[in-house]
């Protein structure tokens, strides 16, 4: 028998894993993950498997552990099924040895065999496991930040709405919840699909403030925006578990051409934290100008993560791009034959022209694209041009040309993913 094996889950696992994860975080310690805690995971996140559950042992001893967690995120290139990397852990007598690196390995080229076009994870920045994952080929995207404000601050931009009431939701809301939500996503890339059972499980029933930390529903913390009966928007906030003199708003979500739904339920947001006798707010917000405008007393202040990205199968990447593409402004410019290598894979395609389809012939332009300006162009904090710039690119037609092409394929928008989806 190996010395070391990789395995998914088996029964018994549910006391060992959440024994590792409390021994190695200290936010699993604080929360009290038990065995019936992580097997509930299974129920409240549609993402989380229970054969997600990867485990390293070493002579019978379960050492490390990864927990991928499945999220259909929207991305330049459509909504892409992602497999979301959680929970790495190894036991702090076993560390050293390369028994992460050598899970997480394993677990890449599982999702890669099963087609999964991308990877995705949060970490602390310049941490020993932000090494780990650039050494296996993730790339950083963005540095994670917060908006924070002391009350007082905040309240100065807390400004009364005629006309709209903001109330306790209901489970009649539900519907209208979710077809705000998925129409504000449209304008950014991350934002993952929400099943119906998340909804229920993670905001109705009680309120996540993160894929794997919940805490009991109380009133106040899930309200809506409400005019003539329709709703307009919704918030959820809480006293934060982890600084109690600060409210979390977790998710502030209005529709469009209502920004005046957006300001009332942020006036309730600060109102409620007076209430509470708390001190500051802090909050997520989408880098969108009519959220700017209302959180203006807000500052910036950075979290010390880091949301890192790796694409893990090219085509099955450029399949999604193909499905996405608006043949109307394809029309528009030039067909060019194009092949797209990342690493050591490489497409074909026919852009423009009308066309948007893969090709298996001659190209007049080759892009060896530069792996971490390709992943920053998934989630918006680079562009096609940026990318032809920083890639090794060979071309019988013009760079101009090329990126017209391309830009028929990818359409870069900002990143956000409210704190109850982080995993």
């Amino acid at each position: 028998m190996s010395e070391v094996s990789i395995r998914v889950y088996r029964a018994g696992d549910e006391e060992r894993i959440p024994s590792l994860l409390r021994r190695c975080f200290d936010t699993f310690n604080r929360y009290g993950l038990d065995r019936e805690k992580w097997l509930e995971y299974a129920r409240l996140n549609e993402g989380f498997k229970l054969e997600g559950a990867y485990v390293l042992e070493v002579k019978g001893t379960l050492v490390s552990h990864v927990q991928v967690v499945e999220k259909t995120l929207r991305t330049a290139a459509g909504v892409l099924l992602t497999a979301g990397i959680a929970n790495v852990s190894t036991d702090p007598q076993y560390r050293g040895r390369g028994y992460a690196t050598k899970l997480l390995r394993s677990v890449i080229e599982e999702y890669k065999g099963i087609k999964f076009p991308l990877t995705a994870l949060f970490t602390g920045f310049a941490s020993g496991p932000q090494r780990i994952y650039r050494r296996l080929g993730y790339v950083d995207v963005c540095l994670e930040e917060t908006l924070t404000a002391p009350l007082s601050d905040a309240e100065r931009a807390a400004l009364k709405v005629s006309g709209i009431e903001v109330r306790e939701a209901e489970d009649r809301d539900l519907p209208a919840l979710m077809q705000l939500y998925e129409e504000a996503g449209r304008h950014f890339t991350g934002w993952p699909r929400r099943p119906e059972n998340d909804w229920r499980e993670k905001i109705f029933a009680r309120t996540a403030y993160h894929s794997f930390f919940y805490v009991p529903r109380e009133e106040g913390n899930l309200v809506v925006a409400e005019e003539g009966g329709e709703v307009l928007g919704y918030a959820i906030t809480i006293r934060s578990p982890q600084e109690p003199e600060f409210m979390w708003l977790l998710e502030l979500i209005y529709r469009q051409d209502r920004p005046d739904a957006l300001q009332s339920l942020y006036t309730y947001a600060v109102e409620r934290a007076a209430r509470l006798g708390l001190k500051a707010v802090r909050a997520s917000i989408p880098l969108e100008n009519a959220y700017k405008r209302v959180f203006r007393e807000f500052r910036p202040q950075a979290s010390g993560g880091v949301y890192m990205a790796e694409v893990l199968d090219l085509e099955a990447l450029v399949r999604e791009a193909l499905r996405a593409v608006d043949i109307r402004a394809s029309n528009l410019v030039t067909r060019t034959r194009v092949e797209i290598r990342y690493r050591d894979k490489a497409v074909k395609l026919r852009l423009g022209g009308g066309e948007a389809a893969l090709h298996d012939g001659d190209v007049e332009a080759i892009i060896d694209v530069n792996p971490e300006v390709f992943n920053r162009l998934l989630f918006g904090f680079s562009n096609v041009e940026e990318l032809l710039l920083s890639s090794h690119v060979k071309s019988d037609v013009s760079l101009r040309q090329v990126a017209e092409a391309l830009n028929t394929l990818f359409s870069p928008r900002p990143l956000h993913i409210w704190p109850i989806d982080h995993w």
